[in-house]
């Protein structure tokens, strides 16, 4: 069984989408308006559950290590443990954050992609992440827990973390930028050779979108589709202007935060504003050769039999990759 709640980052209000998958991956979507301690406090009504947290990435220091080695004989798990730890000295020296995790991937056994080190050898090259978690979160987590890190069932990523993987591993592209539109702001997440380059915060969110429709007295054609818009000429006009406005304003921001130049995968519940997402691919695509790409569901992710909402692509991606993993260990 599990809990998993994404957070959904405002200065102002805070905001989880909270998804409970128990027996057979029944599942329960709901929002949370709480702050993170107290849904932190929570979890421990709940021992029985995995408790998993996709937290904002500005809560995260990332290092990349990239080796290139000759194995002369098989690796083994201590070799390799003691590669990690080499450079999480390293990394110790650059920040004071507190080390959450490591990972492995892009793995090249002798010019040859594979998918593990241990037991191979030859020329290896791959590559080490290292993700810290910065030590207010800590605190925080610390206060409810004692030591977080000694909870089994207790787990803590970045909310993209998720994501990143799986458009590189499904739709093969390594440079791309990630775009959470959300109510009070936009959150950019760039990234380059299938790596954390930048996050950025721009402050024009949705909300900026729907207060031009009021200003121009529109509010009712929101969530129109383009039937009905049609039959107004003058306030498609007005909605065709105001969409217009908006992602000029939005690709500028994006510009001015350089962020420009990469295809954008938008995960936001605008994707479902079909003219929004028109407007913004055309005015976007005017400088660059790059595109807008709608990310919402692939065909390779189990939906778990319901409707799912285009912000919920986080949580689900991370639920198919336990669900594969579940399935892995009963095989075996």
């Amino acid at each position: 069984m599990f809990y998993t709640r994404q957070e959904n980052y405002d200065p102002k209000y805070s905001k989880f989408r909270a998804l409970k998958a128990q027996k057979e991956f029944w599942i329960q979507n709901y929002i949370l308006y709480e702050d993170l301690g107290t849904i932190i406090e929570t979890t421990l009504n709940y021992p029985k559950y995995q408790h998993t947290f996709l937290l904002d990435d500005q809560r995260f220091h990332f290092f990349n290590f990239q080796i290139k080695e000759q194995f002369p004989e098989k690796v083994t798990l201590h070799q390799l443990q003691n590669l990690i730890n080499q450079k999480i000295e390293q990394a110790n020296k650059e920040t004071k954050e507190e080390f959450l995790f490591s990972h492995i991937d892009s793995i090249l056994i002798n010019g040859e992609k594979k998918q593990f080190i241990i037991g191979e050898k030859g020329e290896i090259e791959f590559r080490i992440i290292l993700i810290y978690l910065n030590r207010a979160t800590c605190l925080e987590f610390n206060d409810k827990y004692g030591n977080f890190q000694n909870q089994r069932n207790l787990e803590i990523l970045p909310e993209s973390f998720q994501t990143l993987w799986f458009l590189r591993n499904n739709i093969q592209q390594e440079n791309f930028l990630l775009l959470y539109i959300r109510d009070a702001h936009c959150k950019g997440v760039l990234v380059e050779s299938g790596f954390y380059k930048k996050i950025e915060m721009i402050n024009f969110g949705v909300n900026s979108l729907m207060q031009m429709y009021k200003d121009n007295g529109i509010s009712k054609y929101r969530y129109k589709n383009y039937e009905e818009i049609e039959t107004n000429p003058f306030a498609k006009n007005l909605v065709v202007q105001t969409l217009e406005f908006y992602a000029q304003m939005l690709c500028r921001r994006i510009k001015e935060s350089k962020l420009w130049n990469n295809n954008i995968f938008v995960i936001s519940p605008i994707m479902k504003n079909a003219h929004f997402m028109e407007t913004f691919n055309k005015e976007y695509s005017k400088d660059n050769n790059n595109y807008i790409i709608p990310f919402h569901f692939s065909e390779k992710l189990d939906l778990f039999g319901k409707q799912r909402e285009p912000e919920d692509i986080d949580m689900l991606i991370y639920l198919n990759r336990i669900k594969k993993k579940e399935l892995d260990q009963y095989k075996k």
